[in-house]
């Protein structure tokens, strides 16, 4: 059966939406035409690349050394008059060394300045190589065949051109005399392959940290 509890209504002229207050209606609802509506002006979204280059406005020194888009040197310009040249050009005014005397600044526009500065940036990652820690534990107790092969991990480690943290344990019933003078046995061994970074006592327990030695260590 038809439900009649609501064939009375009927709609306003010229329609409306239900108001935030009250659940009334007004003419016209939230239409951004209405009389006396301002629209919110959009958010700008900051890059953080600019604040490690600064472009046209953001340029505070009054004169600067302009690389046109082209790579030609345009030489030394105001940077009023060399913003302006930028926006005729539909370009951006970058700042790229700010150390420079005076100031460097690029004509590009920012997207393919931004493109070419991540490329950049990937490029250098990737040749860019990590060297890893690598900690091999050694008891003063050790004896001469078990000594030579840790010797042999240690170079295997340094060979990648990784350094090795070398943990000299001091346990019951060794001495702090007899870890020493296991150091000075281990200093030794290494002295001709590897170059010593640093050595450290921290508690009952010695660390050496050591890596390859280079060609220049080598001949020194």
């Amino acid at each position: 059966m038809r439900d009649n509890r609501f064939s009375s209504f009927k709609p306003r002229p010229g329609g409306g939406s239900f108001s935030r207050f009250g659940g009334g209606r007004r003419p016209g609802g939230f239409s951004n035409d209405r009389p006396g509506y301002t629209p919110r002006p959009r958010m700008q979204v900051f890059d953080p690349l600019e604040k490690e280059f600064p472009r046209n406005n953001a340029i505070t020194t009054p004169e600067v050394r302009v690389v046109g888009a082209k790579g030609e040197n345009l030489g030394v310009m105001v940077t009023k008059d060399a913003i302006a040249q930028a926006e005729n050009e539909e370009i951006d005014l970058i700042l790229i060394a700010p150390q420079a005397k005076p100031p460097v600044c690029k004509m590009i526009a920012w997207e393919s300045f931004r493109y070419q500065h991540k490329k950049k940036v990937k490029e250098m990652r990737k040749h860019q190589k990590t060297i890893k820690v690598k900690e091999i534990k050694v008891s003063p107790k050790i004896a001469g065949m078990d000594l030579e092969r840790k010797i042999d991990k240690i170079h295997e480690v340094t060979a990648k051109g990784d350094q090795a943290k070398i943990t000299i344990m001091r346990r019951w019933p060794v001495t702090e005399e007899a870890a020493r003078k296991f150091k000075d046995i281990m200093l030794t061994k290494l002295d001709e392959s590897c170059t010593i970074i640093s050595i450290q006592e921290k508690g009952k327990n010695i660390f050496i940290l050591v890596k390859s030695k280079s060609k220049i260590d080598a001949k020194t």
